[in-house]
């Protein structure tokens, strides 16, 4: 590994969330690139785009998942983005979510705002969120 220099990887993102309706969870693959502190094998910085899948808040009164696919930017600062599908399989409701936080070392904390895309549908997604991640390297 060169010291500064970008060092494409893949792995899995895993993470729970806390919101306006309840904590939910989140699972992706990722695909990106890392820079590393000098002298070290702490990571610095990690750009990735996620393909994956997120849960509805877990204390719905019924079961909502969300394929997602997303791209986040994590030097310290960390920004991002994700197109979500939130269903109950008998409705469903396209979702956009900027995203911003820290990280460092793998680890991300990061507040969202869900926008709908298209018509509205009362499911119980959270509105607005606070995650914790976690990138685990293959």
């Amino acid at each position: 590994m060169k010291n500064g220099s970008d060092v494409p990887t893949d792995g899995l993102t895993l993470g729970i969330q806390s919101g306006n309706f309840g904590p939910a969870l989140e699972a992706s693959y990722s695909y990106g690139s890392l820079v590393y502190w000098p002298k070290t094998s702490m990571i610095k910085g990690l750009g990735s785009i996620s393909a994956g899948i997120e849960t509805g808040p877990l204390n719905a009164d019924r079961f909502i998942i969300a394929p997602k696919i997303s791209y986040t930017m994590n030097w310290f600062v960390s920004f991002g983005a994700s197109m979500l599908y939130y269903t109950d399989f008998s409705g469903g409701s396209l979702r956009f979510r900027p995203e911003g936080g820290v990280a460092m070392l793998g680890v991300r904390v990061y507040h969202g705002w869900n926008f709908s895309v298209d018509r509205y549908n009362p499911l119980p997604m959270n509105s607005s969120l606070f995650g914790l991640t976690y990138f685990v390297k293959f």
